[in-house]
């Protein structure tokens, strides 16, 4: 459902509610040491000479006690500046796992934060929204607060502009020792510009096995996973599938965020295989990895980035009344009751999808977590 933009910037105060009122499980994202760092990069301005820039500091504001006085506050406002890369105020730090920005000029516990009419970088706080940040696939940053309007903290920096750039990341060296190699603020990933992989290359990229580290804020402890699943309309060997991705020149996974979600015909491939878990209501896509989660958004079927406490990306599969109820097993997002299968029209997918279990015990019988009553199938060993 669109939100008209007069009601916009309720959405996020509604979820931050949300989070506060369902306790620390529901958004442990500074329980989890973070990783993934992509280090020492500019916001550039597409088709402009400008960047993002943190205003100087003043006199006086460098103590925890006097941060947040007004002097300091302003000192702290984001601004567009003429791109200098000699620059420490334009240099930015992203936090892969938590999808928070740092600036190297300012403290660590300092975050870049979206406010209703300006940009600053204000004390870190675990459950903001407004300092949730993202690069979509074109590698352009939005705030977690602008998803339907990913342009709109630019305005606010930028207000005199009617035709307002997107802002992306700018790396000027390479940080991995490699030739234009870098960690990517997008996939979190060592991406090297340039590379090219072909067509039969890329049919060769298949996920023998899960790695699962079990430690990304927006899985819930602890971890209930069922084993591998398809998804779809198997009367017609019709599968939910990821659109495959190319490998970089390390053998890593560059495109899954805002991959497409497609109906393809049902195959032993890595890219239409899938876990849930039964306690986070997330489901992961094999070939893509755990850091990004099946999303339905802005009326689009999609892998994003997980974000901690979003409906958008949280699933179950319906119970029904028994074994012979028609919508037992149906694939649903959680939402409003007439909102249950718009991801499906989506898809131009007529029937309703459902589940199969892949790994079946000595007998031939499903076997581990039931996506549907959580209960342990099978004869297998738990």
């Amino acid at each position: 459902m669109i939100l008209s933009s007069a009601y916009r910037f309720l959405y996020p105060i509604l979820f931050y509610l949300l989070i506060m009122l369902s306790g620390n499980n529901a958004f442990a994202i500074d329980d989890v040491k973070s990783p993934i760092y992509a280090n020492n990069f500019l916001l550039k301005q597409k088709d402009t000479g400008q960047c993002l820039v943190v205003m100087d500091e003043l006199e006086g504001c460098s103590s925890e006690q006097s941060r947040l006085t007004d002097g300091c506050v302003n000192s702290n406002r984001i601004t567009f500046g003429e791109c200098d890369q000699e620059k420490p105020e334009q240099r930015w730090k992203f936090d892969f796992q938590k999808k928070r920005i740092h600036s190297l000029e300012r403290s660590a516990d300092l975050c870049l934060t979206r406010l209703s009419k300006h940009l600053s970088m204000d004390v870190c706080q675990p459950a903001s929204l407004q300092q949730l940040w993202f690069f979509n696939q074109q590698d352009h940053l939005y705030s977690r607060v602008d998803y339907l309007d990913p342009l709109a903290f630019v305005e606010l920096l930028q207000s005199n502009s009617d035709t307002p750039s997107p802002v992306s990341f700018h790396f000027t060296d390479s940080e991995t020792g490699d030739d234009q190699c870098y960690l990517s603020p997008f996939t979190g990933r060592v991406e090297c510009v340039g590379f090219e992989v072909d067509e039969e290359t890329l049919k060769q990229q298949e996920v023998e096995s899960w790695h699962w580290s079990g430690h990304w804020p927006w899985q819930a402890k602890p971890i209930k996973l069922t084993e591998e699943l398809k998804l779809g309309d198997f009367s017609n060997n019709h599968c939910l599938a990821v659109t495959q991705c190319h490998m970089d020149s390390v053998g890593q996974y560059d495109c899954f965020g805002g991959a497409k979600v497609q109906v393809t015909a049902c195959q032993s491939v890595s890219h239409q295989v899938w876990h849930y878990d039964l306690v986070s209501k997330r489901l992961f896509n094999k070939q893509a990895g755990e850091q990004f989660c099946l999303s339905w958004l802005s009326g689009k079927l999609t892998l994003e980035h997980c974000v901690p406490s979003t409906g958008s990306q949280k699933w179950y599969f319906a119970r029904g009344k028994g074994s012979k109820y028609a919508e037992r097993g149906q694939l649903r997002w959680f939402s409003n009751l007439s909102e249950h299968y718009n991801y499906v029209e989506a898809l131009d997918f007529d029937p309703i999808v459902k589940f199969e279990i892949l790994k079946k015990d000595i007998q031939g019988k499903d076997c581990g977590y039931d996506p549907i009553d959580g209960l342990w199938k099978g004869l297998c060993a738990n």
